[in-house]
C-alpha cells in the first residue's frame, strides 16, 4: 500500500504514529517508501487517545506550516471517530477505516477544524492496489 501511494505521488511533511508496535511498523514502512522524511510517535494516536490534544497540536503546527500534509497512523474505531468529529462535529458511527485503508481530510488552516474539515478520500486497499 505504501509503495502504491508513493507511485501516485503522495507525499507528507510528517507521519505521526501511535506508539503501538503494528502502527509504528506501518509508519516505518511508509517512511521507507518515501512518503515522508519525518516521522514521530504521537501518544494521542494510541487506542482511546484524545482528539482534543491532537486538535491543539494541529492548530499549533499549522500556524507555521499552513499547507503541510500530515499522515496519521493509528487504530479503529478511533481514526474513524476522529474523522467524523472533524467532518460533522459528532461521532455517528458511519465511517469505517479498513486495515491499511486511507482517509484524506482537508482541515482549515485557521480556526477549529471540528465540523469544518472536508473529506477528499476514503478508500480501502483493494481500491488503490
Amino acid at each position: 500500500m505504501a509503495e502504491r501511494l508513493a507511485e501516485l505521488g503522495l507525499k507528507f511533511e510528517l507521519i505521526l504514529s501511535s506508539p503501538l508496535v503494528r502502527a509504528s511498523q506501518t509508519a516505518d514502512i511508509m517512511q521507507k517508501a518515501g512518503l515522508a522524511v519525518d516521522m514521530n510517535t504521537y501518544l494521542p494516536l494510541k487506542p482511546d487517545g484524545a482528539i482534543a490534544e491532537f486538535i491543539s497540536w494541529l492548530q499549533q503546527y499549522q500556524s507555521s506550516n499552513p499547507d503541510a500534509k500530515i499522515a496519521l497512523v493509528g487504530h479503529q474505531p478511533d481514526l474513524g471517530n476522529w474523522t467524523e468529529t472533524l467532518l460533522w462535529g459528532t461521532i455517528k458511527g458511519q465511517i469505517v477505516l479498513k486495515k491499511a485503508g486511507i482517509i484524506g481530510l482537508k482541515t482549515p488552516s485557521l480556526g477549529t477544524p471540528i465540523a469544518r474539515s472536508t473529506l477528499f478520500l476514503h478508500a480501502s486497499p483493494k481500491w488503490l492496489i
